[in-house]
């Protein structure tokens, strides 16, 4: 009897031991994972970077939907202060109705078209095509290390392209931004 005793402590013992082992490997893990969040960039140099960033995924977006009809939605970019305290610039959404193109179907091709854009620029791959929850819309994204995104979506004959992140400006408004050109 006393043999089982030691066989089953040593057994809760082991056990109790390799638990242990994962629980220390899986929050080294995570903290090899876990992105420090970065400073945002001034508002003036972002907005010039990202606006070239907005021309690079536009030209690739009319590859796949064609140029014709594109037009900016607002002509200026606008800052948002957000409840978390960021500062967020949205860039002037592009949008198109493209004429006898199913916008949905296309949505398919612009991962492709966009990746080496976007790698380019510093973002991460571009999502597959995400529906959305309760219909209506569907879209494709990518974020990059900074916290901008680039996001391309279908709704109904509508394609839109928006581009917004983060900054560093105070106050958070229009009046510290740069013109666009």
């Amino acid at each position: 009897m006393p043999e089982q005793a030691t066989t089953r402590r040593e057994g809760a013992t082991t056990r109790a031991a390799g638990v242990a082992l994962v629980l220390a490997a899986l929050a080294a893990l995570a903290a090899c994972g876990a992105d420090e969040p970065t400073e945002p960039a001034p508002a003036a140099d972002a907005v010039t970077e990202y606006e070239q960033t907005r021309q690079d995924a536009l030209a690739a977006v009319q590859d796949v939907y064609g140029t014709d009809g594109w037009a900016d939605v607002d002509g200026s970019a606008s800052a948002t202060a957000q409840d978390d305290g960021r500062c967020v610039v949205f860039l002037p959404d592009a949008s198109a109705t493209p004429g006898g193109a199913d916008a949905y179907a296309l949505l398919a091709e612009v991962p492709a078209a966009l990746a080496p854009v976007l790698d380019e620029h510093g973002f991460g791959e571009p999502s597959d095509v995400v529906e959305a929850e309760h219909g209506g819309s569907a879209s494709v994204e990518a974020e990059d290390p900074a916290g901008w995104s680039v996001r391309v979506t279908a709704d109904g004959d509508l394609v839109r392209l928006d581009v917004s992140g983060p900054v560093d400006l105070d106050p958070c408004d229009e009046a510290g931004l740069p013109e666009l050109g």
